[in-house]
């Protein structure tokens, strides 16, 4: 019989944000942020590839980056070097993520062991320590268990993912949830009375959609023939960045280019410059099996029977099972929304300014939220049909 450690990890946010803590000899330099990109769009491309190209798109690679993270403290040998070589040799602790009074950003972490299962103490104390982990010991035949992690997820995401959990299985003996919430109000809001229907032409289908609109000054860019912009949130630290490619050419055409060369470079080219812009309002959910995607992007032997992970417990070898993540944005003209969860479970087995830029989201688009001190990519997510 297989038994399973199911290791779940929310996080609801509207932009996230932590710094990473690396377990290589260098510190934060340009070279770390490329490797915390370069994982971000891998992680999307990835994921990408595994659905269907007329669908959306909302993933949280912070979110992804945090539970493996958890999962490489737990892990030795091929396995640990599989994680540390996809993560690019950072980890993602419990970190400040800048609350104050304008913004709320929320991580909360738990660990859901149990009864009947042994686990290292020291794995135990490295997440409470490091990851200012909740941890607790519960009956995992009782259905108030689930009850109970559900419950908490919602309370650490202002309600936005109530629901991880379906149940428990016998085989199921650990559960670990990292939880982010993140709410910020736009630097300055579009108004509301500028906000029109037009026609968003999708790969499906053209429908009418509230689009906003705001003229200003905004960090713009041309760039190989897309339009960029960046739409900071209040206090200037996390900010959306949008980009648009040009007409006739798709989303799935323009990934197989981005990468964190690019993506930097076409960051550095951003300028101040008068711009009319229009947005849509949207509100999207997604979820996901992220299993092919992390295998692809080079988690292999982590769900194989020769999976280490033996700093979790010494009770039996591990694997790691299935890997899920839900994701949710809402973009108005006041600001931005979003919440994901990433859950995984590891089973115990036998451009020059010039008068005023006009740029239309009107069709497919990229957005990408990031933290300009640290470089994370938050949340990405591609938008083809509303």
């Amino acid at each position: 019989m297989i038994k399973r450690i199911m290791i779940t990890m929310a996080a609801a946010a509207m932009l996230l944000s932590c710094s990473p803590r690396y377990v290589k000899p260098s510190t934060a330099t340009a070279g770390s942020d490329m490797d915390k990109i370069e994982f971000a769009l891998e992680f999307f491309k990835k994921t990408n590839q595994t659905v269907d190209y007329d669908q959306n798109v909302v993933l949280s690679p912070y979110s992804a980056a945090v539970a493996l993270s958890m999962l490489e403290e737990g892990a030795e040998g091929e396995t640990k070097a599989e994680f540390d070589d996809v993560l690019g040799g950072c980890l993602y602790p419990a970190e400040d993520l800048g609350s104050n009074d304008a913004l709320t950003v929320k991580s909360a972490n738990s660990l859901w062991i149990s009864d009947n299962f042994s686990i290292r103490n020291r794995y135990v104390g490295l997440l409470e320590k490091d990851y200012d982990a909740f941890v607790t010991v519960q009956n995992f035949a009782d259905p108030a268990t689930v009850k109970a992690i559900n419950l908490w997820c919602s309370e650490n995401t202002a309600g936005k993912i109530g629901h991880i959990l379906d149940e428990l299985s016998p085989n199921d003996v650990m559960v670990l949830i990292n939880a982010l919430y993140f709410n910020a109000p736009w630097e300055k809001a579009f108004d509301e009375h500028g906000t029109e229907n037009m026609v968003f032409h999708g790969v499906v289908e053209d429908k009418e959609v509230p689009m906003m609109y705001r003229k200003g000054t905004f960090e713009y860019a041309e760039y190989q023939g897309c339009q960029l912009i960046r739409l900071p949130y209040e206090g200037g630290r996390y900010s959306m960045v949008v980009a648009l490619p040009p007409y006739g050419f798709g989303i799935d055409q323009m990934l197989p280019y981005v990468n964190a060369t690019a993506f930097k470079a076409a960051l550095t080219m951003l300028s101040k410059q008068e711009v009319a812009f229009r947005m849509p309002k949207f509100r999207l959910e997604t979820s996901y099996i992220l299993d092919k995607a992390l295998k692809r992007m080079g988690i292999e032997t982590a769900y194989t029977p020769a999976a280490d992970f033996s700093a979790i417990s010494a009770s039996g070898p591990l694997a790691l099972g299935t890997v899920k993540q839900k994701c949710y944005i809402d973009v108005t003209e006041k600001g931005t929304e979003a919440a994901a969860v990433t859950s995984a479970q590891v089973r115990l087995t036998s451009v020059a300014p010039t008068s005023l830029k006009r740029m239309t989201l009107d069709r497919p688009f990229l957005f990408f939220i990031s933290d300009s001190q640290t470089g994370n990519i938050l949340f990405v997510g591609k938008v083809v049909n509303l």
